[in-house]
């Protein structure tokens, strides 16, 4: 029984010691959960404020392009009135030139294929392609989808 004794109280000294390391232990564990999950906010928040910074330039690059395009007056009303039509029928022109361009190599292709001796409606038929319908169906949704777009959205 005395050496029972003495063993028991020989461990039950270093039982405080053990709950203590176990302790220290469980609250270190629980102290570096919180700093991970303080450095996942942060790294979070700086990404945020880096695609804020991103977008401030995006913006500010539209800005300076819109500013840089627009037109000054030259004071003389008959060149100013060149200048302000010819800005708004840029991109109009562009379209109807490259519009015609791929109406004349169409219209080649079609003759061609007549001075081959196919008959006009199989050549017409051959002529349109699959790549063709999804180049019309392209632009379409363009116009009409940007004039959607600005009416839903109420942009200029």
């Amino acid at each position: 029984m005395a050496i029972l004794s003495a063993i028991i109280g020989f461990i039950g000294g270093f039982i405080p010691d053990v709950l203590k390391y176990f302790k220290q232990k469980q609250d270190n564990a629980q102290e570096l959960a919180i700093l991970d999950k303080q450095m996942e906010m942060a790294k979070l928040g700086h990404m945020q404020a880096v695609e804020i910074k991103g977008m401030d330039a995006d913006i500010a690059e539209s800005q300076a392009l819109y500013k840089a395009a627009e037109l000054k007056p030259s004071g003389i009303e008959w060149i100013d009135a060149i200048l302000y039509f010819w800005n708004g029928t840029v991109r109009p022109t562009v379209t109807y030139l490259f519009v015609g361009l791929y109406a004349t190599v169409k219209v080649a292709q079609v003759y061609g294929m007549l001075e081959a001796k196919i008959p006009w409606d199989k050549a017409v038929l051959f002529m349109w392609t699959e790549f063709d319908a999804s180049s019309l169906m392209l632009v379409l949704s363009y116009y009409f989808g940007a004039r959607m777009a600005g009416k839903v959205f109420k942009l200029k």
